[in-house]
């Protein structure tokens, strides 16, 4: 395939993913965690969410909390405007992704491969357009992941402190990534002292990175003291094994579709524990036959990574006693793993040439498939309860100016979808606060009978309040959610 045509591929996928990206970002509702880091965590000083002088809430992540600050201080409240900070992560996601693939192998079917898998998931899609850090980590994550591949083949110091800037900032827009950077800091400066043997070698290379090291150290230090006190540290989730976790990561990834029946994530999670053992055997034998090189071929660095975040992690739940994650928290995962078929894809070329099609081509339709079952632009997997509220706020607006109201009608409405309308409500500058207004947030209660709209979120909850109030709305496509007004 000639250059051109090869680009052209690559410009296609890249302008999917940023369509498809920026469409979310536009068309979803602000969701509860998005609303909550925006209501509170944001409104306070740069110098309190550096250090978590408040409140040390894992919820809170640092680097997208000072992104969004920014950039609504400068353009305003708009929601897309409070996503800017995840959109640049898409777009460093988009772009090292699409360097890390072209330098994978000569062949172009092998490097679209690699492209197309790291863009796959459609659970990490999503995150791409909600103002959460696990978006922003993973795009600055792989931005680490192709510098440090940068440093292996120019061993420049230049591109050191690059590779630990990126891979520090990661690790400020989500606290999770500590478990990519540590194995990624062994590695990284192991293959720098491969390549540099001599002390004074050793220091020429890194003396412009270690103190970027150490700056990030220092700035962690007081954050995560307090952030391990939360008790969500130890008991956010209740997975106790890494096949647990793996298990949860695939059902999120292909969003609980039962491809082989009521089998289905235990065989693809089998699948995904199966072929990376495969992958680390064979890069074990091919570092071995490199003489225990990294810099020779750096896709044995990139393969690393995986099963060193995995043994970290492992390491931390035995040392702390907490679980092991789920699939939100455990989504930097996945670059690390679509990496794998691709350089697997390299290898089969370098030996087999086309036998590759034998490996590639049922990955790329299982992918296709997936993906494009999962495409939407109204809700997400994380906060399902949450598309609505737009439709709610405009039926209010309608009826309010149909009725010639002056004052707004009062709402309530299940606590989890309290987030969302108090965002849309208080700080969206489209002023759907003059339509409607909430009481304060007041967590899972009974439905109260006190207010004239009740936003429901399920069928029991409309069924235990209809004596007093009638439905006006259904929110569409299989929601279960339901707006009800009070009977006259």
């Amino acid at each position: 395939m000639k250059r051109k045509t090869e680009g052209l591929i690559f410009a296609v996928l890249s302008a999917a993913f940023g369509v498809y990206v920026v469409l979310r970002a536009w068309m979803i509702p602000i969701t509860v965690d998005e609303s909550t880091t925006a209501v509170i965590h944001v409104h306070r000083s740069v110098l309190d969410t550096l250090t978590y002088a408040t409140e040390a809430n894992p919820n809170n992540h640092i680097l997208n909390t000072l992104g969004i600050k920014l950039f609504t201080s400068l353009f305003g409240w708009w929601p897309i405007v409070v996503r800017l900070p995840v959109l640049i992560g898409a777009a460093l996601y988009l772009w090292a992704s699409a360097m890390l693939s072209k330098r994978l192998s000569e062949n172009t079917w092998v490097r679209l491969f690699a492209f197309g898998v790291l863009l796959g998931n459609p659970y990490l899609l999503e995150f791409f357009a909600l103002a959460r850090g696990y978006g922003l980590g993973s795009g600055l994550m792989m931005v680490a992941l192709w510098q440090g591949w940068l440093f292996l083949e120019e061993n420049s110091g230049r591109r050191l402190r690059n590779t630990v800037l990126a891979a520090g900032l990661a690790v400020y827009a989500n606290f999770t990534l500590l478990l990519f950077f540590a194995p990624f800091m062994v590695l990284l400066l192991l293959s720098c002292w491969q390549l540099n043997p001599s002390l004074s070698l050793l220091w020429q290379r890194g003396r412009s990175a270690l103190p970027v090291l150490a700056a990030f150290f220092a700035l962690w230090f007081i954050p995560l003291q307090r952030l391990s006190r939360h008790p969500e540290m130890k008991f956010f989730t209740n997975i106790a094994t890494p096949f647990d976790a793996v298990a949860d990561s695939v059902k999120a990834a292909i969003h609980s579709y039962p491809y082989f029946g009521d089998d289905t994530v235990l065989l693809l999670t089998w699948a995904v524990i199966l072929f990376s053992a495969l992958v680390w055997v064979l890069a074990v034998w091919r570092w071995i036959k490199n003489g225990w090189q990294f810099a020779s071929d750096p896709k044995l660095f990139l393969i690393a990574i995986l099963p060193g975040a995995v043994i970290t992690n492992i390491a931390v739940v035995a040392l702390a006693d907490t679980h092991f994650l789920q699939a939100r928290l455990g989504l930097f995962f996945y670059p690390l793993f679509a990496l794998q078929p691709g350089v697997m894809a390299s290898w089969i070329w370098g030996r087999w040439k086309r036998a590759v099609w034998v490996f590639m081509a049922p990955v790329i339709l299982f992918v296709s498939i997936n993906l494009g079952r999962s495409v939407n632009l109204w809700t997400t997997t994380e906060w399902w309860f949450d598309p609505g509220t737009y439709i709610v706020l405009e039926y209010l607006k309608k009826t309010y100016e149909a009725e010639h109201r002056t004052e707004p009608y009062t709402l309530d409405t299940h606590h989890v979808m309290q987030n969302s309308l108090e965002f849309h409500l208080k700080l969206d500058p489209r002023g759907y606060g003059r339509y409607a207004k909430l009481p304060p947030w007041h967590g899972l209660r009974p439905p109260q009978r006190d207010a004239e709209f009740y936003y429901a979120v399920s069928i029991n909850e409309v069924e235990s309040i209809m004596d007093a109030y009638e439905t006006v709305l259904w929110i569409p496509k299989g929601s279960s959610m339901v707006l009800l007004r009070k009977k006259k």
